[in-house]
């Protein structure tokens, strides 16, 4: 007979010799006796939580058979199992067994939730890893009872298992060891079979499969997907759309069938989180110093900055580095379709920060168009403006986003927001039709609200390094809008880098009553005269 481990159980009796080997075997087995001894939970230093409160008490609990024991706090990856450079564990796992063992962590930990409903989310942590050192030690003594203590998990492997276990009720499952490589920016699967891991110096590499069938990757995701309580959502053939925010700062975007023929997953890893324009110049190469002493006056200024650029060029991160630049106890509200700025996880860098974010309805659109439960974004900012919001901060604008950013421009004092376009004059035409087809209105409408309410678009794009053949990231571009013939308003570039050499150069002053809001918030007006070579000094 076959067992939930793949073993095979003996059916004939054991004599007393061989019971007594067996028993000792038992013994013999590197079975971990308290938390602090499996390798997963042992080591110096804790694994990184969100937003744990270092205050949390650590709870108390009691195993199976054991007297009182305090929980730790999630230990560091053992670097022996941790991954490769391909980011594999060095053992392979029997994952349809990770993910019944998930299941009855699950069900304990639901378990002591109801007993404890005041649970923070460090304590649930240290918690579950309680009860993960529970069921790996009763599958390891299952192993031994039924095939002899040779054929159970190594301690290697029981490490491995329980960090298996971890990552896919805590963090990315099996998708985690791929996140956790420092040089991986983009995660594509095409399918559970057909996955591609793109690096920071844009080459790109296949993986190995992260599933065992396209319905074990939709299973796996629609798990992550449902795990966020109120803020859960489906991935199912019904709801076959997601888009969310990952543990770390990661954001996930994903189709199923019957909109496309295999489920395909993209998640983007943020690795710049807390970041400031002098990283950005120094260690990062994005711009000068006089394009960052411009950009963090045009901040201080309160003037409102769309930053513009393709898929995966670098926008989220330069508004975060932008918001860096204001006064650390300004109030910021920040309105998102998925979070990705994370603004309130930066510590004394914001002291006042409201992260609030659009959630989805469920089941058939009203006649307005909206499903039942729908948060939009406009209703988003209409609270923000009772939240004493001085900055609004709008993430991506892909469509009705349009609305509440002009209106957060109108309302508080700049602000900030990306979109997808290809130059700043793209921009332009973009917003215009954005705000055409979501607010139904005319052209010369839209233009009045761009001229009226943007005062600067930032081009960013990822250009190829001539002297090292890696990608990296600049701004090519810094234009101040204004108006232009007719009704339609014109970006003027202050600063252009050279499409060959990638040379960032001054372009052209800003306007006479800009440069002196500028020069008002510390901006040195020197910066703007063009060295011989023709680089800024």
């Amino acid at each position: 007979m076959t067992d939930r481990t793949g073993l095979t159980e003996r059916t004939e009796p054991m004599d007393d010799t061989e019971s007594t080997d067996s028993t000792k075997r038992t013994d013999d087995l590197d079975r971990p006796r308290n938390i602090a001894e499996l390798p997963f939970f042992a080591g110096g230093s804790p694994i990184s939580i969100p937003d744990e409160d270092p205050s949390d008490a650590l709870l108390v609990h009691r195993r199976h058979g054991d007297g009182p024991t305090s929980a730790t706090a999630p230990a560091a990856v053992d670097p022996l199992w941790a991954g490769g450079l391909d980011g594999s564990l060095p053992v392979s796992l029997p994952w349809d067994i990770v993910a019944g063992l998930r299941e009855q962590v699950a069900n304990l930990l639901a378990q002591s939730e109801l007993a404890s409903p005041s649970l923070t989310d460090a304590s649930r942590q240290a918690l579950a890893q309680a009860h993960i050192v529970d069921v790996i030690r009763s599958q390891v003594d299952d192993m031994v009872r039924l095939a002899g203590g040779t054929s159970a998990w190594d301690p290697r492997t029981q490490t491995a298992m329980a960090k298996a276990i971890f990552d896919s009720l805590f963090k990315l499952g099996r998708l985690q060891p791929l996140v956790e490589q420092p040089e991986v920016e983009n995660i594509d699967i095409y399918g559970y079979d057909n996955v591609w891991l793109t690096y920071a110096s844009g080459e790109k590499k296949r993986h190995e499969p992260v599933a065992s069938s396209d319905a074990d990757l939709m299973a796996e995701i629609a798990f992550l997907a449902a795990r966020g309580g109120e803020s859960g959502r489906a991935f199912t053939a019904t709801n076959p759309i997601l888009d969310m925010d990952l543990p770390g700062g990661a954001r996930l975007a994903a189709v199923a069938p019957p909109i496309s023929p295999r489920p395909k997953i993209v998640i983007r890893i943020h690795r710049f989180v807390d970041i400031t324009l002098d990283d950005l110049v120094v260690n990062h190469g994005t711009l000068t110093h006089p394009m960052s002493a411009f950009l963090d006056a045009a901040v201080r200024a309160g003037k409102s900055i769309v930053v513009a650029g393709h898929p995966n060029a670098g926008k989220t991160t330069l508004v975060r580095a932008l918001c860096n630049s204001m006064d650390p106890m300004e109030e910021i509200v920040t309105i998102e379709k998925e979070r990705e700025l994370h603004l309130d996880r930066m510590g004394d860098r914001h002291h006042i920060v409201t992260a609030l974010q659009y959630r989805p309805g469920q089941g058939e659109r009203t006649s307005d168009g909206s499903r039942p439960g729908e948060i939009t974004l406009v209703e988003l900012l209409e609270e923000a403006l009772r939240l004493n919001a001085q900055r609004i901060v709008v993430g991506e604008v892909r469509g009705g986003e349009i609305d509440a950013m002009f209106q957060a421009m109108q309302a508080g004092v700049g602000s900030l927001s990306t979109l997808h376009a290809e130059s700043p004059s793209n921009a332009i035409e973009r917003m215009a039709t954005l705000t055409q087809k979501s607010l139904n209105t005319s052209d010369a409408y839209a233009y009045r609200q761009i001229a009226q309410h943007i005062n600067f678009i930032v081009q960013v794009s990822k250009v190829r390094d001539l002297a090292t053949g890696r990608v990296r990231r600049i701004i090519t571009e810094i234009s101040e809008v204004g108006p232009g013939e007719g009704s339609r308003p014109i970006a003027t570039p202050i600063f252009r880098a050279d499409p060959y050499t990638h040379e960032q150069v001054t372009a052209n002053r800003p306007r006479d009553e800009t440069l002196a809001q500028l020069v008002h918030a510390g901006f040195d007006p020197a910066l703007l005269i063009p060295t011989q070579g023709g680089a800024p000094s």
